[in-house]
C-alpha cells in the first residue's frame, strides 16, 4: 500500500480545486486561490476547466498552462513543498468543479463570479458542492457609493474608535455604526 499523498509525515497537504474559465477574468480568481494557498505550508492545487464541447482538451490545457504558470511562478519563488496539478475535463462546469473536489477531498473551491450567467453558475457550483467555496467578483465601482473623505480621515485619527465624521453622525445622520474597542492581543494575552 502507498502512502496517501496528502500526509507526508506530519505534514497535511492543504487541497484546493481552482475553476478557471479562461476568461479577461481568470488571473483575479487564480491570484486569490493562490493567496488562499500561500496561507498553508503545503498547498495541493488543482486547476481545472472545463470543456463546453467546443475545443481540444489538449488546446484548453496548454491556455489554461499559459493562465496559471507565470502567477503560479510568482507565488512560489520560496515555496518548496507546493504541488500543482492541471486539470481539463468534458461536462458541465458546476457538475465538475463539485465532482473534483469531492474527489479529492478539497479543503476550498475558488470560483469566479464575472459575466452575465456568472452568479447563476456560482450558485449552482455552491449549491452543488460539499466543500467550502470561495466566490471571487469584482470589486464594486467606488464611485456607486463614494466614500466621504472626513468619514474616512475620521477613521484613520481616532484608529477606529469613531467610524463617521460630524455631518454623519449624532442626531440626523443617515448612518448608524457601533463600534468596540480595539481588541489587542500581546504575549499570548487579550488587551481591551
Amino acid at each position: 500500500m502507498s502512502p496517501n499523498p496528502r500526509y507526508l509525515g506530519a505534514l497535511v497537504r492543504y487541497r484546493m480545486v481552482i475553476g478557471v474559465d479562461l476568461s479577461e477574468y481568470s488571473d483575479i480568481v487564480i491570484e486569490h486561490a493562490l493567496d488562499q494557498a500561500a496561507r498553508h505550508r503545503t498547498p495541493e492545487l488543482h486547476f481545472l476547466t472545463v470543456n463546453q464541447g467546443k475545443r481540444a482538451n489538449a488546446d484548453l490545457k496548454q491556455l489554461l498552462w499559459e493562465r496559471v504558470s507565470p502567477l503560479l511562478e510568482t507565488f512560489t519563488k520560496d515555496a518548496v513543498e507546493w504541488r500543482a496539478r492541471l486539470h481539463v475535463r468534458k461536462g458541465k462546469a458546476e457538475e465538475e468543479i463539485a465532482a473534483l473536489a469531492g474527489e479529492l477531498g478539497a479543503d476550498l473551491i475558488v470560483i469566479g463570479q464575472f459575466g452575465r450567467h456568472a452568479h447563476k453558475l456560482a450558485s449552482r457550483i455552491v449549491a452543488g458542492a460539499h466543500t467550502p467555496t470561495l466566490v471571487v467578483g469584482m470589486p464594486n465601482d467606488l464611485q456607486a457609493s463614494p466614500m466621504c473623505p472626513m468619514c474616512a480621515a475620521t477613521r484613520d485619527e481616532t484608529q477606529g474608535d469613531r467610524w463617521f465624521c460630524g455631518a454623519h453622525s449624532g442626531q440626523g445622520a443617515r448612518l448608524e455604526h457601533d463600534v468596540t474597542p480595539m481588541t489587542t492581543w500581546t504575549a499570548g494575552g487579550l488587551m481591551w
